[in-house]
Formats: C-alpha cells, structure tokens, sequence
C-alpha cells in the first residue's frame, strides 16, 4: 500500500510575511457502508496541540484539492495539490488558490454527544449517543467506538475529520488518552464501518500569501472575487 512518507509546500516569495499553519499529525480514515456499498477515504492533517484549524484532502477524477479551514478565523483556504510518485513515496505539492468564507455544516443545529465509560478490558471501548439537541430523550444513532492508546485525548480528529457534519457547541469527549481505532455503526438495514487505516506523526506547514483572494461565489451563486490584505 503506497503511503503518504514525503510532504511539502511551495514556496514562493508573496508568501515571505504571510500567517503559517503547522501540522503534525496525519490521520487517514476508511468508510465502508454496507448498504449503498460506498467505500471512500478520508485523509486529514491536524495540529495536536490546537484543534481550531485542520487540513482534509479532496480528490476527484478532475481535481486534487486540499481544504484547510480556520474556525477562529471563520475562513477555509483552498490549495490545489499535486501529486507524485518518487520511488515508492506518495509526494504532495500544496499550491495556494483562494479561500472563502467558513460556514458550519447545519449551523442552525447544535447536536448533543453522550459518551459511556471506557471500558475497563482491551481493546477499550466506548459507545457514542448522538441526540439531535440536549433536550433530546431518543439518540439518532449509536456508534461503538474501539480506542487506540495515544499520548493526549484525540477525539477531535475523529469528529472532525467523519462527524464535522454534526455542528454542535460542546467540547466534550470519551476520558482518557486515546484515539478513535474503529467505530460500527448498525441500523435495522445495514452496518457502517469506519476503520483508522493509516495514522503517524508529520511535519508540514503550509504558508498563506500576504494578500488573500476571497471568492464568494457561494453565497450568490455567481463568482465573485476579491482580494484582501491578510
């Protein structure tokens, strides 16, 4: 299996006094659904001492593009990536092209996450209850979440990375130094399956330009750029 060892950013001189992202952290996710067959990955960067901003890969037949979002800053920072294969080494190139406004995935809604304890034999384990709202009585589903040892609470790369989707304003999470392994989540008619398959540390930064090219074309439906001093 070809992994992903090399990674750097191109540089270029706009970027010399410009705000810089530091990643250490690669985390690499596969969701199997065992209904509509769907299979995909989903590779994420974080900094594990600051969760308030991370990196996800985005790849389809046409494009490669990597996505970098900013919850402080309510930006997403849009890079195209390249790709090559030196001797066995997946490298990635990271070319800045223009950033937009950050909007949650339904903002209007705040989830609520329910953790049971951890359990006491291995493999750890721990069952996740996602409620609609902190009033709810019924969850909407239950996942069993088998843990991996880690040095620090690394939940928030698993929500982040597969549950960004549940916009919630807690912080809250399963206690202990662990990481999200393997997580089942079983309905009446099919089973999804969601497997850590690749996670290691890493040294990347990635550098914005001085001036940022805003495009706001997703809020008129029309493209519309400008640029800003950042």
């Amino acid at each position: 299996m070809i992994k992903f060892y090399y990674i750097f950013f191109i540089a270029v001189s706009a970027f010399a006094n410009s705000q810089s992202y530091n990643f250490d952290f690669l985390t690499k996710y596969n969701t199997h659904n065992s209904k509509n067959g769907a299979d995909f990955d989903t590779v994420s960067y974080f900094n594990s001492d600051d969760f308030s901003y991370y990196l996800k890969l985005s790849k389809s037949e046409k494009k490669f593009s990597a996505f970098l979002t900013d919850e402080k800053k309510k930006l997403v920072h849009c890079f195209k990536v390249l790709e090559s294969n030196v001797k066995g080494e997946v490298q990635f190139q990271f070319s800045y092209e223009y950033s937009r406004n950050y909007i949650p995935e339904n903002s209007s809604e705040n989830y609520h996450f329910e953790f049971s304890p951890v359990s006491e034999t291995a493999p750890k384990e721990v069952i996740l209850k996602v409620f609609k709202s902190k009033k709810s009585k019924k969850p909407i589903f239950e996942q069993n979440l088998t843990l991996l040892p880690a040095n620090k609470n690394l939940f928030a790369m698993y929500k982040k990375s597969i549950l960004r989707y549940l916009h919630t304003s807690e912080e809250n999470s399963f206690r202990g130094n662990y990481m999200v392994k393997k997580v089942v989540e079983k309905h009446k008619d099919f089973t999804c399956e969601i497997n850590l398959e690749e996670y290691k540390n890493i040294d990347l930064e990635l550098k914005l330009p001085e001036k940022l090219i805003i495009d706001n074309s997703f809020k008129n439906g029309v493209t519309s750029f400008k640029v800003i001093q950042f």
